[in-house]
C-alpha cells in the first residue's frame, strides 16, 4: 500500500512539472479606436456617440485626439509629469494640442496654488500667481496651514506659510503628454487640457 501511494505521488509530481506553472497568454492586436490617431473622425462625433450609447469617454480614448486644448494662461509645459521636472515651455490659453499618452502618478508635496501668494527667502521675494505649481515642505494641523517653497531661478529657493484654502494638492494627479503643433512634446498637468 505505501509503494502504490509513494508511485502515485510521484507521477502526479512528474505530471505536474510536465505543466507550465504560467498562465496562459494570448497575442493581442491593437487597431486605432475610433478617433484616435489614423482616423479622421472628430472628437465631437465621438463624444455623441459614447453619450448615446450610454457611454463615457475614458481618458485613454482620448489619447491621439488632435482637439484638446490648454484651458488656462501661462500654463508650463514640463519635461516630465511632474511639477519638479524641467519647465521646457510655455502653453497659450486655448491652444490646441494632440495627446499621446497619459500617467496616473503619485507625486508627494506637489500643490498648485489656488490664490496667489508672496514667497520669500535670502534672494528676496516673489509675488506667485493663482495656478503656479509650489512644493509643500509641511504641513501644520493645529493652524491649517502648509510651509510651501518655490524654486525661482534668480532668487533661488523661496518659502511661505499660508493657509491650507491658499493650495490645492496634486498628490495623486493624471498628467498629459502632448505634442503642440510645431512639433514639441512635453507634459501638462490634467487640470490644464479640456477634451472639445
Amino acid at each position: 500500500m505505501k509503494h502504490t501511494a509513494f508511485l502515485l505521488l510521484l507521477a502526479l509530481a512528474a505530471y505536474a512539472c510536465q505543466n507550465n506553472p504560467e498562465p496562459k497568454t494570448t497575442d493581442v492586436t491593437q487597431t486605432n479606436a475610433p478617433g484616435q490617431a489614423g482616423t479622421t473622425q472628430d472628437t465631437n462625433q465621438l463624444k455623441e456617440a459614447a453619450a448615446k450609447s450610454g457611454m463615457e469617454i475614458a481618458k485613454t480614448d482620448i489619447v491621439g485626439l488632435s482637439k484638446s486644448v490648454i484651458d488656462g494662461s501661462n500654463v508650463s509645459m514640463r519635461s516630465g509629469a511632474t511639477v519638479k521636472s524641467e519647465k521646457i515651455g510655455i502653453f497659450e490659453d486655448k491652444e490646441s494640442v494632440e495627446v499621446l499618452k497619459y500617467e496616473n502618478v503619485q507625486n508627494e508635496g506637489e500643490a498648485i496654488l489656488s490664490k496667489s501668494i508672496m514667497v520669500k527667502g535670502s534672494g528676496g521675494a516673489v509675488n506667485l500667481p493663482k495656478g503656479k505649481a509650489v512644493i509643500v515642505e509641511d504641513f501644520k494641523s493645529e493652524t491649517n496651514t502648509y510651509r510651501v517653497t518655490y524654486e525661482d531661478p534668480k532668487k533661488g529657493k523661496l518659502e511661505a506659510e499660508i493657509d491650507a484654502s491658499a493650495v490645492q494638492t496634486i498628490t495623486y494627479a493624471t498628467w498629459f503628454n502632448v505634442k503642440r503643433k510645431n512639433g514639441e512634446t512635453g507634459w501638462v498637468l490634467g487640470k490644464f487640457l479640456k477634451v472639445n
